[in-house]
């Protein structure tokens, strides 16, 4: 079978899953504060870390890794890699690295999503 299916069909149900968790928490917690996202993004990199462990340990194909770890986790939150990421720069002994890394990803980010939102008024209000 082709590698993109499985990765596709986990990402079909990582963001379905993504979808029902953050509204479950959301309704919970009510709107003042984006707490369906923490819940994701917080629950997200708990399960990469255990995934890419278990994977490592446990052997999985190359076809369940791609399932679980990039379609249902990548669909589920892009954050867990983000997290990831950062901590594997730090463990490989790059601290500056993995400061520009989180730099770099959250402040222009911040900036980027910025200047979206101002193209869109820029353009007299059409998206």
């Amino acid at each position: 079978m082709e590698r993109w299916i499985w990765v596709a069909g986990g990402g079909a149900l990582g963001a379905l899953a993504r979808y029902w968790l953050a509204g479950w928490v959301q309704q919970w917690t009510g709107p003042a504060f984006p707490w369906g996202t923490v819940a994701v993004n917080l629950f997200g990199s708990f399960l990469l870390g255990f995934v890419v462990q278990a994977s490592l340990l446990g052997g999985w194909t190359g076809e369940l890794r791609l399932l679980v770890a990039v379609g249902f986790l990548g669909a589920f939150t892009t954050f867990s890699t983000f997290a990831y990421e950062a901590l594997e720069l730090l463990r490989g002994g790059q601290g500056m690295e993995a400061l520009m890394y989180v730099g770099l990803n959250l402040g222009l980010g911040l900036l980027l999503v910025m200047l979206g939102m101002a193209t869109v008024l820029v353009m007299g209000g059409r998206g």
